[in-house]
């Protein structure tokens, strides 16, 4: 977990399922209550992820939604992860950078 003066960064570890989903999602509530300008979701590092990360991200973007707190998932473009995603329509649902940096540059641009 980072936390900037522009946005809060959470890095998805390798691996997530059943066992680690809530203690993430717990990561991203506190980040969101900490009244974080901004929220990214790091999934770079995630090689494999069932639907409690998927629940992770679409509550986190709920919560964050509520609070007025734009989000960004950044999810590689190739990868179990990427097609996993995909298939459950997360692209649909929440916005998507392919890098931190890319999510970074969009949080800096104001919303029309």
């Amino acid at each position: 977990m980072e936390r900037t003066a522009t946005c809060g960064v959470l890095s998805f570890p390798a691996e997530v399922d059943l066992s680690n989903g809530e203690a993430i999602l717990g990561q991203s509530e506190r980040l969101l209550a900490a009244g974080v300008p901004a929220l990214i979701l790091d999934l770079t590092a995630c090689a494999f992820c069932d639907s409690s990360g998927l629940n992770v991200i679409l509550r986190s973007q709920a919560r964050a939604s509520e609070l007025g707190i734009p989000m960004w998932v950044v999810l590689p473009h190739r990868g179990i992860v990427r097609r996993v995603s995909d298939v459950a329509g997360l692209p649909r649902r929440v916005a998507i950078a392919p890098d931190v940096a890319t999510a970074r540059e969009a949080l800096a641009v104001p919303a029309r």
